[in-house]
Protein backbone atom coordinates (compact mmCIF):
# COMPACT_ATOMS: atom_id res chain seq x y z
CA UNK A 1 0.00 0.00 0.00
CA UNK A 2 1.02 3.33 -1.19
CA UNK A 3 0.93 6.31 1.84
CA UNK A 4 0.14 9.95 0.52
CA UNK A 5 2.24 11.91 2.17
CA UNK A 6 1.33 15.54 3.06
CA UNK A 7 2.91 18.72 0.96
CA UNK A 8 4.10 20.37 3.48
CA UNK A 9 6.26 17.05 4.39
CA UNK A 10 7.35 16.56 0.60
CA UNK A 11 8.15 19.89 0.50
CA UNK A 12 10.49 19.40 4.30
CA UNK A 13 11.80 16.00 2.92
CA UNK A 14 12.57 17.39 -0.57
CA UNK A 15 14.96 20.40 1.42
CA UNK A 16 16.39 17.59 3.73
CA UNK A 17 17.42 15.59 0.37
CA UNK A 18 19.03 18.54 -1.10
CA UNK A 19 20.91 19.44 2.08
CA UNK A 20 22.31 15.95 2.74
CA UNK A 21 23.42 15.11 -0.85
CA UNK A 22 25.25 18.50 -1.04
CA UNK A 23 22.95 20.25 -3.10
CA UNK A 24 22.28 22.77 -0.86
CA UNK A 25 25.27 23.93 1.12
CA UNK A 26 25.53 25.65 4.44
CA UNK A 27 24.72 29.42 3.83
CA UNK A 28 22.91 28.51 0.96
CA UNK A 29 20.03 30.58 -0.48
CA UNK A 30 16.58 28.29 -0.46
CA UNK A 31 13.48 28.66 -3.15
CA UNK A 32 10.99 31.77 -1.85
CA UNK A 33 7.74 31.70 -0.22
CA UNK A 34 6.54 31.90 -3.75
CA UNK A 35 8.25 29.64 -5.85
CA UNK A 36 7.73 26.75 -3.92
CA UNK A 37 4.08 27.65 -3.66
CA UNK A 38 4.19 27.70 -7.55
CA UNK A 39 5.96 24.52 -7.85
CA UNK A 40 3.87 22.27 -5.15
CA UNK A 41 1.02 23.71 -6.01
CA UNK A 42 -0.05 24.30 -1.85
CA UNK A 43 -0.77 27.54 -0.02
CA UNK A 44 1.30 29.83 1.72
CA UNK A 45 0.20 28.17 5.16
CA UNK A 46 1.49 24.85 3.47
CA UNK A 47 5.01 26.14 2.74
CA UNK A 48 5.30 28.00 6.11
CA UNK A 49 4.75 25.22 8.08
CA UNK A 50 7.37 23.32 6.24
CA UNK A 51 10.05 26.30 6.86
CA UNK A 52 9.25 26.69 9.95
CA UNK A 53 9.80 22.99 10.80
CA UNK A 54 12.76 23.10 9.13
CA UNK A 55 13.99 26.20 11.19
CA UNK A 56 13.38 24.52 14.59
CA UNK A 57 14.90 21.75 13.48
CA UNK A 58 17.97 23.52 12.80
CA UNK A 59 18.20 22.99 8.85
CA UNK A 60 17.02 26.13 7.87
CA UNK A 61 17.69 29.69 9.70
CA UNK A 62 15.10 33.02 8.53
CA UNK A 63 16.48 35.88 7.93
CA UNK A 64 13.98 39.09 7.93
CA UNK A 65 13.81 41.19 4.43
CA UNK A 66 16.43 38.67 3.34
CA UNK A 67 15.65 34.83 2.99
CA UNK A 68 15.85 31.68 4.45
CA UNK A 69 19.14 29.83 4.36
CA UNK A 70 20.94 26.54 5.50
CA UNK A 71 22.65 26.42 9.03
CA UNK A 72 25.68 25.58 9.53
CA UNK A 73 25.02 21.90 10.91
CA UNK A 74 22.10 19.31 10.78
CA UNK A 75 20.95 16.49 13.16
CA UNK A 76 18.85 13.71 12.45
CA UNK A 77 17.10 10.92 14.57
CA UNK A 78 15.77 7.76 12.64
CA UNK A 79 12.45 7.07 13.97
CA UNK A 80 12.40 3.45 15.24
CA UNK A 81 9.30 2.95 16.76
CA UNK A 82 5.87 5.23 16.81
CA UNK A 83 4.53 3.45 19.90
CA UNK A 84 6.71 4.42 23.10
CA UNK A 85 5.12 1.87 24.48
CA UNK A 86 6.24 -0.70 21.85
CA UNK A 87 9.77 0.69 22.72
CA UNK A 88 9.68 0.07 26.54
CA UNK A 89 8.57 -3.60 26.08
CA UNK A 90 10.82 -4.44 23.84
CA UNK A 91 13.58 -3.05 26.26
CA UNK A 92 12.13 -5.21 28.72
CA UNK A 93 10.18 -2.62 31.09
CA UNK A 94 7.20 -3.32 33.00
CA UNK A 95 5.14 -0.15 31.33
CA UNK A 96 2.22 2.09 32.85
CA UNK A 97 0.71 5.15 32.17
CA UNK A 98 -1.27 7.37 34.50
CA UNK A 99 -3.73 10.21 32.85
CA UNK A 100 -3.22 13.62 34.21
CA UNK A 101 -6.33 15.68 32.17
CA UNK A 102 -8.48 14.41 29.01
CA UNK A 103 -9.99 17.90 27.72
CA UNK A 104 -11.39 19.81 24.32
CA UNK A 105 -9.76 22.66 24.52
CA UNK A 106 -9.57 25.48 21.26
CA UNK A 107 -5.59 26.51 20.56
CA UNK A 108 -4.80 28.46 17.38
CA UNK A 109 -1.28 27.25 18.12
CA UNK A 110 -1.92 23.69 17.54
CA UNK A 111 -4.68 23.75 15.40
CA UNK A 112 -1.81 24.95 12.75
CA UNK A 113 0.35 21.96 13.86
CA UNK A 114 -2.86 19.68 12.98
CA UNK A 115 -3.77 21.85 10.23
CA UNK A 116 -7.17 22.24 11.05
CA UNK A 117 -9.65 25.46 11.55
CA UNK A 118 -8.63 27.78 14.52
CA UNK A 119 -12.61 27.07 15.69
CA UNK A 120 -12.62 23.49 15.53
CA UNK A 121 -12.54 22.03 19.11
CA UNK A 122 -9.11 19.70 20.27
CA UNK A 123 -8.63 17.07 22.04
CA UNK A 124 -5.93 17.23 24.86
CA UNK A 125 -4.67 14.26 26.51
CA UNK A 126 -1.44 14.90 28.88
CA UNK A 127 -0.61 11.71 30.90
CA UNK A 128 2.72 9.98 32.72
CA UNK A 129 4.34 7.34 31.54
CA UNK A 130 6.02 5.44 34.03
CA UNK A 131 8.74 2.36 33.28
CA UNK A 132 9.26 -0.02 36.43
CA UNK A 133 6.92 2.28 38.34
CA UNK A 134 9.33 5.08 37.88
CA UNK A 135 8.21 8.28 36.18
CA UNK A 136 9.91 8.88 32.92
CA UNK A 137 8.08 11.32 30.73
CA UNK A 138 5.48 13.79 30.32
CA UNK A 139 3.48 13.40 27.21
CA UNK A 140 1.33 15.44 25.96
CA UNK A 141 -1.04 14.60 22.72
CA UNK A 142 -3.60 16.65 20.66
CA UNK A 143 -6.11 15.77 18.19
CA UNK A 144 -9.08 16.98 15.97
CA UNK A 145 -12.10 16.57 17.87
CA UNK A 146 -13.35 15.00 14.37
CA UNK A 147 -11.38 12.34 14.65
CA UNK A 148 -12.24 11.01 18.26
CA UNK A 149 -14.34 12.12 21.30
CA UNK A 150 -13.32 12.96 24.79
CA UNK A 151 -15.63 9.76 25.78
CA UNK A 152 -14.07 7.49 23.57
CA UNK A 153 -10.42 8.26 24.22
CA UNK A 154 -11.34 7.59 27.96
CA UNK A 155 -10.35 4.54 26.97
CA UNK A 156 -6.78 5.13 27.63
CA UNK A 157 -7.59 4.34 31.71
CA UNK A 158 -7.79 0.57 30.70
CA UNK A 159 -5.95 0.31 27.73
CA UNK A 160 -2.94 2.06 28.91
CA UNK A 161 -1.88 3.04 25.47
CA UNK A 162 -2.63 6.24 23.53
CA UNK A 163 -2.16 4.19 20.41
CA UNK A 164 -4.08 1.22 21.54
CA UNK A 165 -6.91 3.38 22.20
CA UNK A 166 -6.67 5.13 18.74
CA UNK A 167 -6.40 1.85 16.81
CA UNK A 168 -10.31 0.83 18.44
CA UNK A 169 -11.34 3.63 16.45
CA UNK A 170 -9.61 2.57 12.90
CA UNK A 171 -6.92 5.69 14.03
CA UNK A 172 -3.83 3.90 12.41
CA UNK A 173 -0.42 6.03 12.52
CA UNK A 174 1.96 4.97 10.09
CA UNK A 175 4.38 7.57 9.75
CA UNK A 176 5.85 10.31 12.37
CA UNK A 177 8.07 13.28 12.31
CA UNK A 178 10.25 14.06 15.80
CA UNK A 179 11.90 16.99 16.78
CA UNK A 180 13.94 16.77 19.58
CA UNK A 181 15.66 19.49 21.86
CA UNK A 182 16.58 20.41 25.30
CA UNK A 183 14.19 22.12 27.38
CA UNK A 184 14.04 23.38 31.01
CA UNK A 185 10.35 22.25 33.20
CA UNK A 186 9.34 25.50 34.55
CA UNK A 187 5.86 23.83 35.28
CA UNK A 188 5.92 23.17 39.08
CA UNK A 189 3.23 20.65 38.45
CA UNK A 190 4.61 18.83 35.08
CA UNK A 191 7.59 18.60 37.66
CA UNK A 192 5.95 17.08 40.54
CA UNK A 193 4.62 14.21 38.04
CA UNK A 194 7.61 13.53 36.78
CA UNK A 195 9.72 13.35 40.11
CA UNK A 196 12.40 16.11 39.49
CA UNK A 197 12.71 19.28 40.45
CA UNK A 198 11.89 22.48 38.96
CA UNK A 199 13.79 23.95 36.04
CA UNK A 200 15.50 20.62 35.43
CA UNK A 201 17.02 20.06 31.90
CA UNK A 202 14.93 17.20 29.69
CA UNK A 203 14.53 15.86 26.25
CA UNK A 204 11.93 17.44 24.99
CA UNK A 205 10.67 16.18 21.89
CA UNK A 206 7.79 17.69 19.12
CA UNK A 207 6.65 14.75 16.99
CA UNK A 208 3.76 14.66 13.99
CA UNK A 209 2.20 11.54 13.44
CA UNK A 210 0.20 11.29 10.34
CA UNK A 211 -2.07 8.15 8.80
CA UNK A 212 -2.33 6.26 5.83
CA UNK A 213 -4.01 8.84 3.89
CA UNK A 214 -1.67 11.31 4.80
CA UNK A 215 -4.05 13.23 7.35
CA UNK A 216 -2.17 14.82 10.48
CA UNK A 217 -3.63 12.58 13.63
CA UNK A 218 -1.58 14.00 16.35
CA UNK A 219 0.60 16.73 17.36
CA UNK A 220 2.54 15.69 20.56
CA UNK A 221 4.96 17.07 23.19
CA UNK A 222 6.97 15.20 25.43
CA UNK A 223 9.17 15.99 28.48
CA UNK A 224 11.84 12.96 28.92
CA UNK A 225 13.53 12.69 32.33
CA UNK A 226 17.04 12.99 31.00
CA UNK A 227 18.25 10.04 34.03
CA UNK A 228 16.20 7.39 31.95
CA UNK A 229 15.89 8.35 28.43
CA UNK A 230 19.11 8.72 25.61
CA UNK A 231 18.66 9.69 22.07
CA UNK A 232 21.13 8.85 18.90
CA UNK A 233 21.80 11.11 16.54
CA UNK A 234 23.86 11.66 13.15
CA UNK A 235 25.54 15.25 13.20
CA UNK A 236 26.96 16.50 10.03
CA UNK A 237 29.33 19.36 10.70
Amino acid sequence: MEYKVPKYLQIKEDIIKAIKSGELQPGDKVDSESVLKKKYNVSTITVRKAFNDLISEDYLIGVQGVGTFVTRKQMNRKLTSISFSDELLQQGYKIDLQVDIIEAIVNEGIADKLMISHEQPIICVKRVRLANNEPIAYQISYMDSSLISIEQVQAIYKNKSFYKTLAEYDIIPVWANENYSVKEVNDSKIAKLMNIKKNTDTFFVKRTTVDAAGKIIEYAETYFNKDWYSVTVEVKM
